[in-house]
């Protein structure tokens, strides 16, 4: 967590069902610090730059997770390398307030500023 409150996380590797239990795990109590400190919601920054795809199953999982975990009110800003990456992964992850861009810098911003 940076001194915004907003939680990073770098992703590297391909995520299996397993690291995406462990993620979750791991994830949710940064993500209740910055709920803490927003009153209420909170704001996430995922960068996906040069990670592989995911599989379509880990895709739907992710999704599942973000169903579960994630509030409406939740701000969640996520990186990666391409334009057809970053629509599908609006199209593919209803949560208000999720975007995906293609810089970290525009993501940065966008999360500060909302």
């Amino acid at each position: 967590m940076d001194d915004h409150h907003i939680v990073h996380v770098r992703v590297c590797d391909v995520w299996t069902p397993d690291a995406a239990e462990r993620y979750w795990r791991a994830f949710l109590p940064f993500l209740h610090q910055s709920r803490a400190h927003f009153a209420g919601y909170a704001k996430a920054l995922i960068d996906r730059r040069g990670a592989p795809i995911m599989p379509v199953a880990m895709v739907q999982k992710m999704r599942e997770g973000i169903l579960e975990h994630y509030r409406p009110e939740d701000r969640l800003a996520l990186v990666v390398d391409s334009s057809p990456l970053k629509a599908q992964i609006r199209q593919n992850y209803p949560l208000l307030n999720l975007d995906a861009f293609l810089s970290h810098d525009a993501a940065l911003a966008w999360l500060i500023n909302t």
